[in-house]
């Protein structure tokens, strides 16, 4: 199989790529494809990737795809269930794009109750919703938002971003939470657009949660 690199990643998983710092290992989780492992492996972000699928058809397709490549030896690909059968070492990435922030929460609280996960571990996550949710769970459990990146891509917004796992945990502000603390500080790419679209859902939230209501009356701080 040929493929060229840049007919291999959309621009969200594109994003995910640069947030990815190089590494031995990538664990991509709920992978699909397969496309983000390769791409990885094609520019030698990392030398081996863990691909896992709940699903076995999304699975073996990954599989197919990988050796399809010639990064069979470079590649494993489990039918599981999030990180479980998975041996995390410090010098794995851990991806997770493209899930809910809740089903993320239960994919990393149950390997942290595992005791996979040790200081210094890095994660680059995708949420598609509950960012405020995945935010307050990631400062509970004491991983560090290093660096939060923002994507349009068909109409819709992405977020990115990649944590590192110190076991300490810290408190956020609700507007950090909502908004990002690093997007609010380092104003990424796509900054105001991204801040004009999530007022307008904060708006809609505002009637039943006060904590939007008090974002609002402060917008002008955070623009």
């Amino acid at each position: 199989m040929s493929i060229e690199k840049n007919e291999l990643l959309s621009r969200r998983l594109l994003k995910v790529y640069f947030l990815i710092p190089s590494c031995d290992t990538v664990v991509d989780v709920g992978s699909d494809h397969g496309k983000l492992g390769a791409y990885c492996l094609m520019t030698e972000k990392c030398r081996n990737v863990i691909a896992t699928d709940i699903h076995e058809q999304p699975a073996q397709r990954t599989k197919l795809f990988l050796d399809g490549l010639g990064y069979g030896e470079k590649s494993r690909v489990l039918h599981t269930d999030g990180l479980t059968g998975v041996a995390l070492t410090a010098d794995m990435t851990v991806v997770i794009a493209g899930m809910g922030g809740l089903e993320m929460i239960k994919i990393i609280s149950a390997a942290k109750e595992e005791g996979k996960i040790r200081p210094g571990m890095c994660m680059v996550l995708q949420p598609q919703r509950s960012y405020e949710v995945l935010r307050a769970f990631l400062c509970e459990s004491g991983f560090a938002i290093e660096e939060e990146a923002v994507e349009l891509e068909k109409g819709h917004f992405y977020v990115v971003m990649r944590v590192v796992y110190t076991g300490k945990p810290y408190a956020l502000s609700d507007a950090q939470l909502f908004l990002g603390p690093y997007i609010l500080e380092k104003k990424p790419d796509l900054f105001s657009e991204y801040m004009d679209h999530e007022k307008k859902l904060l708006e809609k939230r505002a009637l039943g949660d006060p904590r939007c209501r008090e974002i609002l009356q402060n917008w002008e701080k955070w623009i």
